[in-house]
């Protein structure tokens, strides 16, 4: 269908306004396009092949939502400005992509092939300047050394929500350059010694929602952000984390299996900014665990099996600015545990969710709270409660004096 646009004409020192018509023949049908034809966007179509007479200016290209089974050089010749091809939810197979398909594609950066339900493998014939992969919820158990071979300009790939089970010890040995990894709800119990170091580049990897008992040896050096989110650790033994000395983020949270934390455990993490232990089945921790991460500035420590601090829980964590202590078992707690003399830095501490038993040890907290709640501040006092003694059983804190917190 053609639009209508205005034209300014400049005649004899008159304007005139000449009506055109601007073709937009060139989106193929019954596709629609944005930004002339560069983006072309045919989901939602019920097509089971790729549209004949593509845009040859296209740079965006949406075929999601459709029942594609085969692509082929044919389907994408003469596209050299291509950047981004979607071809999720189709029922593409593994002999479906043909060889040479995205050869024109030679501008290709993004691909995106998740939920075709036919994958159990990684398709070969995928284009080798492609930086960024979409492969979730497909089926592939196993990452091989053939898997990603060819790939050797990937920066992003995304795994999630497979059946991995395996990733071989040479699978990303020409990742060189790959950034960030996803490989979150899958089936991994094990990852094998030195299977990511070779991605020398990486700076985030996510194995949330796996079945991982132990953190995995020689994790690339490069490494900022690492997320181990609902698997089966068990413990943390001294310096696990130790070759990890740019990691800012670690992320343990959700994991009741994990019971103990060695001392030392976290030393070489100089540089951690964050650190979730939240829903862990942490009991204790001593005045050496944290040591090793005086650039923490947030520490999740909610809803674990603590039940004590010592005085010096924190005294490795300088530059703690938030701290988080609520769902836990703590009946009493120390004022040095909290003191800004030691923790110069700290400014918020939670600790609702504690079965606190409200006498004289923790008279200082209840003034701390009244007394303006300064340094550091006690976030939501208002929904602490007292499990002890029997007379103030349930009460909230805030209908409470100090005078109520006797011995």
């Amino acid at each position: 269908m053609a639009s209508v646009g205005a034209v300014a004409v400049l005649v004899c020192g008159l304007v005139c306004v000449a009506v055109v018509a601007v073709s937009q023949s060139d989106c193929p049908r019954p596709c629609h396009c944005w930004k002339g034809t560069t983006q072309v966007y045919c989901n939602r179509l019920d097509l089971s092949s790729v549209p004949a007479d593509l845009p040859t200016d296209a740079e965006v290209l949406d075929l999601r939502y459709n029942a594609i089974t085969t692509v082929s050089r044919h389907d994408f010749a003469g596209l050299h400005s291509l950047r981004s091809v979607d071809l999720s939810l189709n029922q593409l197979k593994i002999t479906g992509i043909q060889p040479g398909a995205f050869d024109d594609a030679a501008s290709l950066r993004t691909l995106d092939l998740s939920q075709n339900k036919n994958f159990n493998v990684l398709p070969p014939n995928l284009p080798p300047q492609v930086t960024h992969l979409f492969f979730v919820s497909n089926k592939v158990v196993h990452i091989t050394a053939k898997s990603l071979v060819n790939l050797t300009e990937l920066v992003y790939i995304n795994f999630s929500s497979n059946q991995v089970s395996i990733i071989d010890s040479d699978a990303f040995a020409n990742q060189q350059k790959l950034e960030e990894l996803h490989v979150e709800s899958n089936n991994l119990t094990y990852i094998q010694p030195s299977a990511l170091k070779p991605a020398s580049a990486l700076k985030t990897a996510n194995f949330k929602n796996n079945h991982l008992t132990h953190v995995p040896l020689d994790l690339p050096v490069s490494l900022n952000n690492l997320d181990f989110t609902a698997n089966q650790i068990r413990h943390l033994p001294s310096k696990v984390f130790s070759n990890l000395t740019d990691l800012q983020t670690l992320v343990l949270f959700q994991q009741p299996s994990l019971v103990t934390i060695s001392d030392g455990a976290f030393l070489g993490l100089g540089k951690l900014q964050v650190l979730d232990l939240t829903s862990t089945g942490i009991d204790r921790i001593t005045g050496s665990t944290f040591t090793g991460l005086g650039g923490v500035w947030k520490l999740f420590l909610s809803c674990t099996r603590v039940s004590s601090l010592p005085a010096g829980a924190f005294q490795e964590t300088k530059n703690l600015t938030t701290l988080y202590l609520d769902g836990n078992l703590l009946t009493t707690l120390e004022p040095a545990v909290l003191d800004t003399r030691i923790l110069p830095r700290l400014s918020n501490v939670v600790l609702s969710g504690n079965p606190w038993t409200c006498d004289c040890h923790l008279r200082w907290l209840k003034e701390h709270i009244d007394n303006n709640n300064t340094a550091p501040t006690v976030e939501t006092p208002d929904i602490m409660t007292c499990e002890q003694p029997p007379s103030l059983k349930g009460r909230f804190w805030r209908t409470l004096t100090s005078d109520d917190f006797v011995c």
